[in-house]
């Protein structure tokens, strides 16, 4: 097989990043180094479909995402979805991707927490025709809890080289370094005390210079 035709393996990393936060960051790294892929794409959702709006506009939050990726050169910022007027469904956003381009494979990245209510999502059985999950270990959270049992005994497969015998549709479990980091604390931080040291400081300073989440 030649270079251009070999398979490009693309991971999503989807989220409000209300704001993106250091955890974000080390998360999509270890994402790309653990599994050898070419790049992790940071897909901030316009309406997220399962939580409230985030306080801060889609543009701006992608800007916050292009100042915290800068220096690291295979992570990029996937816009797609900030282009909508309507909710962000996962199964909608892929579909689009794997369509966009179809000589890549693409790894959906959620944490544990997601995984144990995976079932509820819109049109799951179509999310994973599309991609492969990659789990990420959540303080808190089990494999044994929720949706979680029964999607490990149909989809899991334990190690890469399995998953990347498939073009779709399993699941690997990863065993990441764990952080408690949360952007609801992120953003009470900046309100009480206009600073967070969870931030990159070029977003941080974004943040500051525009008085947002006062």
């Amino acid at each position: 097989m030649t270079k251009a035709m070999m398979t490009k393996e693309v991971g999503i990393l989807g989220g409000t990043f209300d704001p993106v936060h250091q955890g974000h960051i080390a998360c999509a790294d270890f994402v790309r180094r653990y599994c050898q892929l070419d790049e992790v794409r940071l897909m901030p959702c316009h309406l997220p479909a399962h939580r409230a709006s985030p306080g801060v506009d889609g543009p701006t939050r992608a800007d916050m995402v292009r100042l915290a990726i800068q220096g690291h050169q295979a992570l990029q910022l996937e816009p797609l979805e900030l282009n909508k007027d309507t909710p962000s469904y996962t199964v909608d956003s892929l579909q689009l991707l794997t369509a966009r381009e179809p000589a890549s494979r693409f790894y959906f990245i959620i944490g544990m927490d997601s995984l144990c209510y995976f079932r509820q999502w819109k049109n799951w059985q179509g999310i994973l025709q599309h991609c492969h999950l990659l789990v990420c270990q959540r303080p808190g959270y089990q494999a044994t809890e929720g949706d979680a049992p029964f999607l490990l005994e149909h989809y899991a497969v334990d190690n890469l080289s399995a998953l990347k015998q498939q073009p779709a549709g399993a699941i690997l479990l990863l065993p990441n370094p764990l952080n408690d980091i949360s952007a609801s604390q992120i953003r009470q931080q900046l309100h009480s005390s206009g600073t967070a040291a969870a931030l990159d400081p070029a977003v941080l300073n974004y943040i500051q210079s525009r008085q947002l989440y006062r």
